[in-house]
């Protein structure tokens, strides 16, 4: 399954408000569950916090990928923000974090969810990717970009 596929333009936030880890996370999750019509009453925050508290979703570069599954959720979905200034997020290489794609599985769908993991990992290493998706002027770019990335780096 592609990012594209899990995403909708109403998931896509170009102008994320956040200046924290923690309210960045929390401003995602809203995206997220707002975007896709999600009430998940906090599960699938406590999900992405727990699983952040293990080890840091920044992965460097200035990409992160909070993540998590959740019995309220019956589909993959995902949102993506994009932070102008960049946020301190504890990534990998100690660099500020412009681009975030946060994803959700149900809780049985979980080698569908490494997989989709490792197909986001791909795509963002490209860095004329994550220029492009930062750069995008609208939701609808944002997404026409991401689609045009996949078919040339996910099989």
């Amino acid at each position: 399954m592609r990012l594209s596929e899990m995403l909708k333009t109403n998931a896509i936030n170009l102008r994320l408000k956040s200046r924290t880890k923690r309210d960045t996370l929390v401003e995602m999750v809203e995206l997220l569950e707002t975007g896709h019509g999600f009430n998940s009453q906090g599960e699938i925050l406590d999900r992405v916090m727990r699983r952040e508290a293990m080890m840091t979703t920044g992965i460097g570069n200035g990409v992160a990928i909070p993540h998590g599954k959740a019995r309220s959720v019956d589909r993959m979905a995902a949102a993506c923000g994009v932070a102008p200034e960049g946020i301190d997020f504890e990534s990998e290489d100690g660099q500020p974090t412009y681009l975030f794609v946060l994803f959700v599985s149900p809780e049985n769908a979980a080698t569908l969810h490494v997989r989709v993991l490792a197909n986001i990992s791909r795509l963002l290493k490209e860095e004329t990717v994550r220029k492009a998706l930062r750069e995008a002027k609208s939701p609808e770019a944002f997404l026409t970009v991401l689609q045009s990335a996949e078919s040339a780096y996910i099989p």
